[in-house]
């Protein structure tokens, strides 16, 4: 990076637990902006997309400044992390000029049913880690797989670039004619090497995992924090669609809280998620909110308001 990303940042914002009014003591600080790169960066060879700082323990802040066409970009397809920096509370607004204001005062235009897919995929990717680390919970890996309980020879068997074009001829369905047990073979080695990510997923889980969220996680047999924000994105998604609004900070916050620290069992969360989706699903039917934003009209305000600032700062 070869510019002052600070100097052209047009709106900085509290992003997170924060931002939701969601944190507690232990929290880290997240933030997320907005800046308008140089010249050189929209005409020449160099590329800027973000700048990032992932905080370490010490600092525990992390931070994400995004240039504004990726930004743009990302909004339109209704991404929750973004549409969500649009949407903060005022008093979560820490960096804003005139051009970050003219981009907070359209922030509607980004709102589309397209949060029906975008939140309930974020909600369900919490859903999948919550499955996941339960089933871990109950019953943990006792050891890595072997190849002997795959019924593979010890040493041989396919390269990784040999099961990678087997499993991409078996994904388009074109998989040559060749003979049947060597198909058996490949299968049962992507069987295993599949095992062998999913053993050391679980043991970098073991390994790395918040104390705290432990305790929690072997109280209540999930992860309490994922359950919280899987009930939040759902009831994001739920509220974009009814009322085109999106509420960040919070009017629930006790309630999502209370998920956080055990008072929804996992199968009341299933339940719970289950009623939600189905909500949303008719709600998709009937909403009033846009199919999709008006991208070329969005397209051409970026445009002019990107030209606005160069000819201004260069």
């Amino acid at each position: 990076m070869e510019f002052d990303v600070s100097k052209r940042t047009i709106l900085k914002v509290k992003h997170g637990s924060h931002a939701y009014g969601l944190n507690v003591p232990t929290s880290d600080e997240d933030f997320k902006g907005v800046c308008i790169k140089p010249r050189e960066f929209y005409f020449g060879c160099r590329k800027f997309e973000q700048a990032e700082h992932m905080g370490s323990k010490s600092d525990g802040v992390d931070s994400v400044i995004y240039s504004i066409d990726k930004f743009v970009a990302l909004a339109l397809d209704c991404n929750p992390n973004i549409i969500e920096v649009l949407h903060v509370a005022d008093s979560d607004v820490l960096v804003i000029d005139e051009f970050g204001e003219e981009l907070r005062a359209r922030r509607n235009d980004f709102i589309s049913k397209k949060a029906k897919f975008t939140f309930s995929g974020y909600a369900h990717a919490q859903l999948k880690r919550i499955k996941t680390h339960r089933a871990w919970l109950l019953s943990p890996p006792k050891a890595p797989p072997s190849r002997e309980e795959f019924g593979l020879p010890e040493t041989g068997g396919p390269t990784a670039s040999e099961l990678g074009a087997f499993v991409s001829l078996e994904t388009k369905g074109q998989l040559p004619e060749v003979p049947k047990h060597l198909v058996t073979l490949f299968v049962k080695e992507k069987a295993f090497r599949a095992e062998c990510d999913h053993y050391a997923q679980f043991k970098s889980w073991e390994k790395t995992r918040n104390p705290v969220r432990a305790e929690l996680e072997a109280k209540f047999g999930m992860d309490t924090k994922h359950a919280m924000h899987l009930v939040r994105l759902m009831r994001m998604c739920v509220e974009i669609l009814d009322t085109g609004i999106v509420n960040v900070k919070r009017h629930d916050r006790d309630e999502l809280l209370a998920v956080r620290y055990g008072k929804m069992s996992y199968d009341e969360l299933i339940k719970h998620a289950e009623s939600l989706e189905k909500k949303a699903d008719e709600l998709y039917l009937t909403s009033k909110v846009r199919k999709e934003p008006d991208r070329k009209a969005m397209d051409r305000w970026l445009v002019d308001l990107t030209d606005r600032y160069l000819r201004k700062y260069g």
